[in-house]
């Protein structure tokens, strides 16, 4: 592997936060190898968490956090802990109600986003996301046959999503509720 002017040998100690290219390219890599064999041994076991938890709760206590760890190894020491020690909604034999699988497009989705990192409550830092998500918010609308100007948001979960359902069921039984909150509403 050639480095571009300035980046260490392969095999050279990781920097902690900002590896140079050719390091991060090396461990994308290896990473990617390693969660495509997890998942192949993840099809083979159980669906359900078989991990040792006191065993892990031993394990867990020498993480003191003034001891460094080469990123390398945590890899590989995360990948196993929740190749183990987690529900697989990609398993097979996995029939939950709630969690659907994680498809390899929503996989690759995840990593471009991890990168970036953007801010959708911001079209001043995120323009370009926060088009796309209104974008797709407005498709999904469609499709389910909403009103025209029909919106929405992605939400990280049940919990945002429960909660923004309230904010909303709140507003439009009292619409002075945006901006004054409970006291909108009298006694």
């Amino acid at each position: 592997m050639s480095g571009s002017k300035g980046d260490p040998a392969p095999g050279a100690p990781v920097a902690e936060l900002f590896p140079s290219n050719a390091q991060r390219q090396e461990l994308d890599d290896h990473l990617t190898r390693a969660l495509a064999l997890a998942q192949q041994r993840v099809r083979a076991g159980p669906a359900t968490p078989d991990l040792d938890i006191e065993a892990f709760g031993r394990e867990l206590s020498s993480f003191d956090f003034a001891t460094r760890r080469p990123l390398p190894e945590l890899l590989e020491w995360s990948i196993g802990v929740l190749e183990h020690g987690v529900t697989h909604q990609n398993h097979p034999r996995y029939f939950g109600l709630f969690n659907p699988g994680p498809s390899f497009p929503a996989q690759c989705a995840d990593r471009i986003i991890n990168s970036f990192n953007p801010q959708l409550a911001s079209a001043t830092t995120s323009p370009a996301a926060v088009a796309l998500e209104a974008h797709v918010v407005r498709s999904v609308a469609q499709r389910a046959g909403f009103a025209e100007g029909a919106g929405g948001h992605f939400t990280s979960g049940g919990s945002e999503a429960n909660y923004t359902g309230m904010l909303c069921a709140l507003t439009r039984a009292h619409p002075a509720f945006a901006s004054d909150g409970a006291r909108a509403f009298p006694g």
